[in-house]
């Protein structure tokens, strides 16, 4: 009994003294409301000094979808293999999910930024390249003059680029990796990419990402479907050709018919050249008609392979920048400054205590 009352009591006394060690620190901090409350005030103008004087750095988005219809092809084996139990449309997820790693390592080539630095833009309606705006933008028109390259220089044919013209486009290039361009896969679960660049220059922004966006996709879908728009064209020409000696062989029919309008039954070595012309017509009639279902399935398995890239989101004027509303700085400031404030005061309590205590 005697130990469990001392446990009470210890119990009593350890709230009591919690208790009054927190009414200490409230009125503490209350004592120093002044000195707290001018202290909030500095940082408070600080922080909204700082977000109004900082560069505006604007961010240029694209969102799009790809959707691959990969299964589409595998009708008829899925409702065969999941009678076996085999799940074909795992196999189709997976590989949307390869073509998407593809086309985000495409965003990221030399090749495509290249491709998209060196493409004509429309700025103030005039024609200019957008890798001039881009060394324009970011001051880099005096330091490549120093080196002997001026901007128009880049206008001329890709093949007559100098050593030196190829150094600073890849050295554009990877200024534009490092710093500005940015891609994004907001959920694994999904198909949907994020293509965004930042900068100070909001049309530079703007223009980029479109144009980044329309030349990549643009090349994914002619690689994609390079095999089979090469096997179309093979089997339309195929279908031309064959079209053609169809043709000849109906009009040769068409004048052996004429020569003997009234053949004599009994002379059969007469009705050879048109037998013969008949048996042309109907073997070239025969491929020809084969050749069209090949050519109609080509035309089927093309578009199958064809993916669909649906842009949902572009980049709207104006662009949202990295500088917070009034009242969004007030507020941050406000609970900045008051948090650091009361820590410093609470920190300095405890080590002038601690020194007198010594």
């Amino acid at each position: 009994m005697d130990s469990q009352a001392n446990h009470i009591e210890e119990e009593k006394i350890s709230l009591g003294y919690l208790i009054q060690r927190l009414r200490y620190w409230i009125l503490f901090i209350l004592s120093k409301w002044l000195k707290i409350g001018l202290g909030t005030v500095v940082v408070l103008l600080l922080v909204v000094g700082y977000n109004y004087l900082k560069p505006k750095v604007f961010t240029a988005k694209a969102t799009f979808v790809l959707d691959n219809d990969s299964s589409g092809g595998l009708g008829d084996l899925g409702s065969i293999a999941s009678l076996a139990g085999i799940n074909v449309g795992g196999i189709a997820e997976g590989g949307i999910l390869f073509q998407i790693d593809n086309i985000q390592e495409l965003y990221r080539s030399n090749r495509m930024l290249e491709k998209t630095l060196l493409s004509p833009i429309i700025i103030d309606r005039e024609k200019v390249l957008l890798i001039n705006r881009f060394a324009e933008s970011n001051k880099l028109t005096n330091k490549w003059l120093d080196e002997g390259v001026e901007l128009a220089r880049f206008n001329k044919d890709r093949e007559s680029f100098t050593r030196k013209q190829d150094s600073l486009l890849l050295e554009s290039i990877k200024l534009v990796k490092e710093k500005f361009l940015f891609i994004d896969k907001p959920n694994r679960k999904t198909t949907i990419l994020e293509i965004g660049f930042r900068h100070e220059d909001e049309f530079l922004a703007k223009l980029f990402t479109e144009t980044h966006v329309r030349n990549v996709n643009e090349f994914y879908l002619e690689t994609k479907t390079k095999k089979s728009l090469a096997n179309l064209r093979i089997l339309q020409n195929q279908a031309d050709s064959i079209k053609r000696v169809l043709d000849e062989s109906l009009l040769n029919l068409a004048r052996i018919d004429e020569t003997m309008p009234n053949p004599n039954p009994l002379y059969k070595t007469s009705q050879v050249p048109y037998q013969k012309a008949m048996i042309d017509v109907q073997a070239n009639s025969s491929i020809y008609q084969e050749v069209v279902k090949q050519l109609e399935l080509a035309k089927v398995a093309h578009r199958n392979q064809m993916p669909l890239i649906q842009v949902i989101d572009k980049p709207i004027l104006p662009l949202p920048d990295n500088q917070w509303s009034l009242f969004k700085a007030l507020v941050i400031g406000g609970f900045v400054g008051l948090c650091l404030m009361t820590l410093y005061f609470l920190i300095r309590e405890v080590v002038d205590r601690a020194i007198l205590e010594i």
